[in-house]
C-alpha cells in the first residue's frame, strides 16, 4: 500500500509537473501570439461616434468614409491577408452612453484597437479605462490636449492638431490682422472650449465674461438657440467673433445671430467646427437656399491641417474622392471635411499597421527583438501595433501638411495648421492666396512657418510602410 502510495505521488507529482510546464507555456504565448480582434483573417476595430442627436450632423459621416477605405485596403488584399472589419457604436454624445458602448465594443465585439472615436467629453469617460486594459486608442478625432500625454495615456493618439496648438496660430493671426477691431469668443463650456481659451491666452487674445466670452452647455444649442450669448456678444460690440464648438452649434450661431441682425465684421471658426457641408445641410434644412447659406458662409475664416476638401488640385484629394465615389456605402457620402478626415484616418491606421506587420520596422530598444519576430510570423499584437506608432511617428503618411509628432514624451498628432476664409463657392481658400503652414506646440512655443515637405501619395493610393 505505501509503495503504491508512493508510486501514486510521484506520478501525481510528475503529471503536476507537466500541467505546471504546460501553464508556463501558455502564459508565455500571449507575448507571441495574436490578441482580441486578430484573427488569421481578420483585424477587428471599434469606434465611437454620435451618429444621432444634436452633435452627429457632419461628424456622423466620419465612420462611413473610415471603412469606405477600410475595404478598398480589403480589396487590394487587406494587411498582410487579414481583412479589417470597423465596428460602430453611436454614443449621440452623451457620456454616460460611451461608457456602456465602449463596454460593448471590449467585451462583446473584442476589438484589437478602438480608432477615430469622436468628441472630447465623451472620451473623458472611457480613456482612462481603455489605457487600464493596454487597448490601443488611436487617431481619436478630439483636440484636448491632455489626452495626449503618455505618461498618463500610454495608449491614446491623437487624429488632430490639439486644440491650444490650433487657437495660439489662429489667435497670432486675428491678433495681428484685426489689431483694431473687439474680439470676441462663442465657446461651449467643457474642455474642448477651455483648451480653445487657453490657446488663444498664449496668443495674446484674452476675453471678458459675459462682455466678449460667452459659453453653453455643449448639446443644448439646438434647443436654447444662442440667442442670450449673441446677444450679450452684439451688445458689448464684438466685431471678430471665434467660435469654439461643434458643426452644428456653428450653423445655430450663424442663423441667430442673421435672425437677430447682428453681422460681425468676421466671423472665425475651430476647424472641428467649420465644415461647410454640415451647415448648409442644417441651413437647407430650415429652408435656406443653398445661395444664401453660401452667401453667410463667404468669408469665414477657419485653419486645417490638411487640404481643403474642395482642392481638386491636391493629390490626395483627388485619391480619396475616387474611394470615397467606389467604396462608401454611407446615407451621405457628399464630399467634405468629415468625409476627408474619415478617409485620412484610415490611410494612417493602415499605414501603422502595415509597418507593424513589415519585419524591417523599427521599434523600441525593449520589444524591437519581440515585435520583428512577430512581424516575420505575421502576428499582430496590441504592444509591438502601440510601439510601432510612438516609435515611427514621422514616418505614419497622411494628407497633413506637418508630420505626425508621436514619440516616447508626446501622442499629440499634428503641429501645423494654415489659415483660410471661404469663397463664395465654399471652398476654404488660403487668407494671403497662398497657403502657409504655421506651427507650434501645445506650451509656450513661438509660432513658426513650418518647412516641412508631404510626401506624395503613391499610385494605389496605400501607404508605403
Amino acid at each position: 500500500m505505501n509503495i503504491r502510495a508512493s508510486l501514486s505521488r510521484k506520478k501525481l507529482i510528475g503529471l503536476t509537473a507537466v500541467l505546471i510546464a504546460g501553464s508556463m507555456t501558455l502564459a508565455e504565448i500571449p507575448a507571441n501570439a495574436a490578441d482580441p480582434g486578430v484573427s488569421a483573417s481578420e483585424i477587428v476595430l471599434g469606434m465611437q461616434l454620435p451618429e444621432t442627436g444634436p452633435a452627429s450632423p457632419g461628424y456622423n459621416k466620419v465612420d462611413d468614409a473610415m471603412r469606405a477605405y477600410f475595404d478598398y485596403v480589403n480589396s487590394k488584399g487587406g494587411i498582410g491577408g487579414k481583412k479589417i472589419r470597423l465596428e460602430v457604436k453611436d454614443d449621440t454624445y452623451k457620456a454616460g452612453l460611451t461608457i456602456s458602448t465602449a463596454s460593448s465594443l471590449i467585451n462583446k465585439e473584442k476589438v484589437f484597437a478602438f480608432i477615430g472615436s469622436i468628441g472630447t467629453q465623451t472620451h473623458i469617460s472611457v480613456i482612462k479605462d481603455i489605457n487600464r486594459r493596454k487597448i490601443p486608442d488611436v487617431f481619436v478625432n478630439s483636440g484636448f490636449s491632455d489626452f495626449y500625454n503618455p505618461a498618463t495615456y500610454p495608449t491614446t493618439f491623437a487624429a488632430l492638431g490639439t486644440y491650444v496648438t490650433e487657437a495660439k496660430i489662429m489667435g497670432k493671426y486675428l491678433k495681428e490682422k484685426y489689431a483694431d477691431k473687439k474680439i470676441g469668443i462663442l465657446y461651449q463650456s467643457d474642455d474642448f472650449g477651455r483648451n480653445s481659451l487657453e490657446g488663444f491666452a498664449k496668443a495674446g487674445l484674452t476675453f471678458e465674461a459675459k462682455k466678449t466670452s460667452a459659453d453653453f452647455i455643449a448639446g443644448t444649442q439646438g434647443s436654447v438657440g444662442l440667442a442670450s450669448q449673441l446677444t450679450q456678444l452684439k451688445a458689448n460690440g464684438v466685431e471678430i467673433v471665434i467660435i469654439a464648438a461643434v458643426s452644428s452649434a456653428t450653423a445655430v450661431a450663424l442663423l441667430t445671430a442673421s435672425a437677430l441682425g447682428y453681422k460681425p465684421d468676421k466671423w472665425a471658426v475651430i476647424s472641428v467646427g467649420s465644415d461647410a457641408t454640415t451647415f448648409q445641410t442644417i441651413a437647407g434644412s430650415k429652408g435656406i437656399p443653398a445661395s444664401m447659406s453660401a452667401a453667410m458662409l463667404t468669408g469665414l475664416i477657419s485653419a486645417s491641417h490638411a487640404p481643403a476638401p474642395g482642392d481638386s488640385a491636391d493629390e490626395y484629394v483627388t485619391a480619396f474622392k475616387k474611394i470615397n465615389d467606389d467604396f462608401n456605402k454611407g446615407a451621405d457620402k457628399r464630399w467634405d471635411n468629415n468625409v476627408m478626415q474619415g478617409m485620412n484616418i484610415g490611410y494612417m491606421a493602415t499605414g501603422a499597421l502595415k509597418g507593424t506587420l513589415n519585419p524591417k520596422s523599427t521599434f523600441s530598444a525593449k520589444n524591437n527583438k519581440t515585435c520583428q519576430a512577430n512581424a516575420k510570423k505575421n502576428i499582430l499584437t496590441r504592444v509591438c501595433f502601440i510601439d510601432y506608432i510612438e516609435s515611427n511617428g514621422s514616418n505614419i503618411e497622411s494628407a497633413a501638411f506637418t508630420a505626425l509628432q508621436y514619440s516616447a514624451t508626446t501622442h499629440e498628432a499634428f503641429s501645423g495648421f494654415w489659415i483660410g476664409a471661404y469663397d463664395a463657392a465654399t471652398v476654404l481658400q488660403p487668407v494671403s492666396g497662398t497657403r502657409v503652414v504655421y506651427t507650434t506646440d501645445s506650451g509656450n512655443g513661438p509660432v513658426t512657418v513650418s518647412s516641412y515637405k508631404r510626401p506624395a501619395i503613391a499610385a494605389d493610393a496605400l501607404p508605403k510602410n
